[in-house]
């Protein structure tokens, strides 16, 4: 397929509504960006959020589980913030995780610094890797080192508090126009490194942190843990350049759910992931998901089919799949950031369960998976289908209302998200929303 990247970006732009999405054009293929740590590769992000992932809510409950979720095929952890929250201007009456009281401890409701600490060894000895959540871009009203440092925060002309986004009232934004603010910052990242050794941040809004502040820290945090991950909570291709591995991944989604409702066809799909590899540093290694903690959950929003439908396709594109806790059984029900309600783990639907670690399993085993070399079979468009290999594998998803049928090659079919796979004169016969992965002969 021969495209021209900049007209499909136009195309696509309008119609992504996430604000975090970089709305200019920039080709920044031949540019490589930073290394990735080999622990990435071939794995998913497992994004836990530990109020409502246990009835205790705590740092040991989480580490009870760890066994059981590095047998389902889990190796690398996110945790929301774990730090303490602001109690001015509370949102709820427990609070939201990302309005941080203090930066250099953890949640008393969670537990112990101890508990934490034994938490991440525990997950270390299972040979799983731990990253935290980093709020870079603002602290709760009554964050600790105020007191000290009143000038980390921003103030209009009449000394008020400043925020850049309204609705967020629990917080108010930190100032990188000032050094003691980024040296403040610069420690607080340091910190969890050198007395934590977690492995990675998520940064949150990434890119309402001024660039140069990025490019400044980055270093530090590599030069304690050379393999340290960076993940960013916006989307663009900047951010790769010289500072983040992986970053968020909403338009591939949005165009999804458009292609799950009939407003674009599975082309612009295909276009559009073609897009994102040529223009992005050579290195990036974009977010793929149905769901996390700010969007609905997937089997809410979706129907079950194309629930195993999209895991199929995120786990078949290059990048990092992630998996938000509770997702793995088919929860519906997004846990609230601001008062307690815990996933229940009881209600499984055992097929999605299944599915998804069988997608952990191959995503491991093959490492075509994770290449950003697609061949799509342009052919079955036409027919809601999209058809690609990657070295010897095939993905097909009949993305249609109807059965559609392709001609049958040989080889060994991996996974369906059906419980069968129809044949006919020498042609496959797939169902409305089937998906199949298969190693070709």
């Amino acid at each position: 397929m021969r495209l021209n990247y900049r007209k499909i970006f136009a195309e696509v732009e309008p119609g992504i509504r996430e604000f975090a999405f970089q709305r200019e054009f920039v080709d920044l293929g031949r540019e490589t960006g930073p290394a990735n740590a080999e622990w990435i590769k071939g794995r998913a992000i497992y994004e836990i959020y530990v109020r409502a992932f246990s009835e205790e809510g705590s740092f040991k409950a989480v580490q009870a589980a760890l066994p059981e979720l590095k047998q389902y095929g889990i190796d690398v952890i996110w945790f929301m913030p774990i730090f303490p929250i602001g109690e001015k201007e509370r949102k709820g009456p427990l609070g939201c995780p990302y309005s941080i009281k203090d930066y250099f401890t953890v949640n008393p409701e969670y537990g112990t610094e101890q508990d934490f600490k034994n938490l991440i060894e525990s997950a270390h000895r299972l040979g799983m890797k731990v990253l935290i959540d980093m709020v870079p871009n603002h602290v709760a009203h009554d964050y600790r080192y105020l007191k000290t440092i009143p000038e980390l925060i921003r103030y209009d002309e009449r000394g008020k508090p400043l925020r850049k986004v309204a609705d967020w009232t629990d917080v108010v934004d930190l100032d990188y126009s000032r050094p003691a603010t980024r040296e403040h910052m610069a420690e607080v990242m340091k910190h969890w490194i050198t007395e934590y050794d977690v492995d990675g941040y998520r940064c949150d809004v990434a890119g309402l942190v001024p660039m140069d502040f990025w490019e400044w820290v980055a270093p530090k945090l590599r030069a304690l843990k050379e393999d340290f991950y960076l993940l960013a909570e916006w989307e663009s291709q900047l951010l790769h350049q010289k500072v983040f591995n992986s970053t968020y991944d909403w338009s591939t989604l949005q165009i999804l759910k458009d292609v799950f409702e009939k407003k674009v066809s599975v082309q612009r799909l295909a276009e559009w992931l073609l897009t994102k590899a040529a223009i992005y540093p050579q290195n990036a290694l974009p977010l793929r998901f149905l769901e996390n903690h700010d969007l609905p959950r997937a089997a809410a929003e979706f129907s079950e089919e194309q629930v195993l439908c999209g895991l199929l396709f995120i786990f078949s594109l290059h990048g990092v799949p992630l998996i938000y806790n509770g997702q793995e059984i088919g929860d519906r029900q997004t846990p609230s950031l601001f008062e307690k309600q815990t996933i229940d783990w009881q209600n499984k639907n055992q097929k999605i369960y299944t599915f998804l670690q069988s997608l952990l399993r191959l995503r491991k085993e093959k490492a075509a998976l994770s290449s950003k070399e697609y061949v799509f079979k342009s052919a079955y468009f036409k027919d809601d289908i999209l058809s690609f290999e990657k070295e010897d594998l095939w993905i097909i998803i009949n993305f249609s209302d109807v059965q559609r049928e392709m001609a049958a090659e040989e080889g060994e079919l991996l996974l369906n998200t059906h419980d069968e796979l129809r044949r006919h004169a020498g042609r496959w016969q797939l169902k409305p929303c089937q998906g199949i992965l298969l190693r070709k002969q």
